[in-house]
């Protein structure tokens, strides 16, 4: 009994000493430890900063690129994971920004907006990135002279950024939402089809005569009364409850039809403006853009220039939804449908030049939020052009989302 249990003790001394062995033979992880390249271990902070926002890798690399050099103006700050979503922090041309990705489509693009929002005290929104373009009216009507507003490598900054999939698929042509000075109205009733509605926008195919429904469509046969209508939002302005004159708290009502709406409802809005500073700014830009889709390390081009060359277009209006639109006729519907302004009218400024799928989104929650908001758009594809969106955007890419960057890191420097 003796020996055995002499023998246990040596056994356990000797499991000891191997271990203590293998583990001084092992890296030993400290929390002081030097942070492994690309490790995101910062933290959220208060400091004022400008939110630079894109949709995916390729879009912001540039800027994190920009802040790596430490030179003064430019410095990394380190990086922090939140909800999966990595926040780089440092400066940028002399500013103080946080730069995230949102993922592709609407949904994300709004949480990652508020997310920032609620983590980081940020005092402006820069929305970047490569968008389909739409070209305007003249690359829409059926004159080949008239031509293509928005070349393939060209910048566009909207004054204006709407959802042009905010829609109301009715059932019958008695109760239909139509455009209405100010902008599109969701409940208004018919009385003389061919007066009032007048201006409806018909989303699919034509209808034969205006109030009435659509006899052609893109998607047969079920979806032939569907229309646009306006983006019911909440912001301190107009916030989601009121106090009666009872001083108690009430809700405010959708306006459906049918329902009668209370006279304190949300805010209707069809478009969101950018700020009027940033745009302001953005309007005397004078930027260098890119004209060829390959360069050598020399900046020399290794293939054929764009033609026409790319452009810097401030102004005109931006549309985003859930849908990558690779569709001729629907780029046409957008391009002679959705060429107003706020106030409703129609003219050499209101060309619809860009489709995206997050930039309204975003606009939307720094609406909500009251913090002002721009968008830089290069224009990588021709949205349902004679070759594939997808693969225009393969070879587009590069030099539309170096434009976009270099007209962002102008309006840096600028602001």
């Amino acid at each position: 009994m003796k020996n055995c249990a002499n023998f246990i003790f040596r056994l356990r001394c000797f499991c000891l000493l191997v271990g203590f062995l293998v583990s001084a033979a092992l890296p030993i992880h400290k929390t002081n430890a030097t942070p492994i390249p690309g490790r995101c271990d910062a933290r959220t902070d208060r400091k004022p900063r400008y939110a630079l926002i894109s949709a995916f890798s390729g879009e912001a690399d540039r800027f994190i690129s920009e802040m790596r050099r430490n030179n003064g103006e430019n410095r990394y700050e380190g990086c922090v994971v939140i909800n999966g979503h990595r926040y780089s922090k440092g400066r940028l041309r002399g500013k103080d920004v946080v730069v995230v990705l949102t993922n592709i489509s609407i949904v994300n693009a709004t949480m990652v907006t508020q997310l920032t929002l609620d983590k980081f005290k940020i005092t402006n929104i820069i929305f970047s990135g490569i968008a389909g373009g739409v070209g305007g009216v003249g690359a829409n009507d059926d004159n080949p002279e008239t031509p293509n507003e928005t070349p393939i490598g060209s910048v566009i900054i909207p004054k204006r950024w709407g959802f042009h999939q905010e829609m109301y698929f009715n059932n019958s042509s008695e109760t239909v939402p139509c455009a209405a000075i100010p902008g599109l109205q969701l409940n208004h009733v018919l009385q003389d089809p061919m007066e009032e509605a007048a201006t409806c926008n018909f989303l699919f195919g034509n209808a034969p005569q205006p109030g009435q429904a659509n006899q052609e469509t893109l998607f047969q046969p079920d979806a032939k009364n569907a229309f646009l209508r306006d983006t019911n939002v909440s912001s301190d302005n107009t916030p989601q409850y009121y106090l009666d004159r009872n001083n108690l708290q009430q809700l405010r009502q959708v306006p459906f039809p049918g329902i009668p709406a209370n006279p304190e409802n949300q805010e209707l809005k069809f478009w969101f403006l950018v700020d009027k500073r940033m745009y302001k700014t953005a309007r005397q830009l004078d930027v260098e853009l890119l004209d060829c889709p390959q360069v050598d390390r020399t900046g020399k081009c290794t293939t054929t220039p764009l033609v026409p060359a790319p452009q810097l277009i401030v102004g005109q209006n931006g549309l985003s939804g859930s849908t990558f639109v690779d569709n001729e006729q629907y780029r046409r519907f957008v391009a002679n449908t959705l060429n107003f302004d706020e106030k409703g009218d129609r003219n050499e400024n209101t060309d619809v030049l860009v489709l995206d799928m997050e930039t309204t989104a975003s606009a939307m929650v720094a609406y909500s939020n009251n913090v002002p908001f721009i968008a830089v758009r290069s224009v990588s594809d021709l949205a349902g052009g004679g070759e594939s969106a997808a693969a225009q955007l393969n070879t587009f890419f590069a030099v539309a989302a170096e434009n976009q960057a270099r007209v962002v890191l102008a309006l840096l420097d600028a602001l």
